[in-house]
């Protein structure tokens, strides 16, 4: 038996599937992949969980289709359990994007300005920890009283 429900499932799974590619193309047209992949690995292996996931709706769904028997099955796959698998599938995809909505977009003008987004975040985390070290060396000078003045330190010449 056929089920014609894994057709929605899969068309939306590919739409996730060209939204997380485009966005990681753009990240790489822009040169920052080394950079974000390794700032942000999280993000990275989020977004890869995510599309094995998406992918996996597809799989589930040519099985039951083509009516292959699985090891250690003795029937083909029953239809109910393929969609509710591939649903789940899905499910577990659309919860691993939950906090991407902005950076993922289905259009190459949405997708860069996603990719610009994602280094302009890290840049502001670099620019917030960097004033909070800041604040921090400036306090813990305050209250130790030791300032070096520029007037008393000498130049050592080569």
């Amino acid at each position: 038996m056929i089920s014609y429900i894994h057709f929605p499932i899969i068309a939306l799974c590919a739409f996730i599937l060209i939204a997380i590619w485009r966005l990681w193309v753009c990240i790489d047209r822009l040169g920052f992949m080394r950079e974000v992949s390794r700032r942000a690995p999280s993000m990275f292996q989020g977004h890869l969980l995510a599309a094995v996931l998406a992918i996996m709706p597809l799989l589930i769904a040519a099985v039951a289709w083509t009516g292959i028997t699985l090891p250690h099955q003795t029937a083909p796959m029953n239809a109910y359990l393929a969609a509710f698998m591939s649903a789940a599938c899905l499910g577990g995809c659309l919860l691993l994007l939950k906090n991407t909505g902005e950076r993922l977009a289905l259009s190459w003008a949405g997708s860069r300005e996603g990719a610009l987004r994602v280094v302009a975040m890290l840049r502001i985390i670099d620019a917030a920890e960097l004033a909070y070290a800041l604040q921090y060396v400036q306090e813990h000078e305050a209250k130790s009283s030791r300032v070096i003045d520029a007037g008393t330190v000498r130049e050592v010449s080569k």
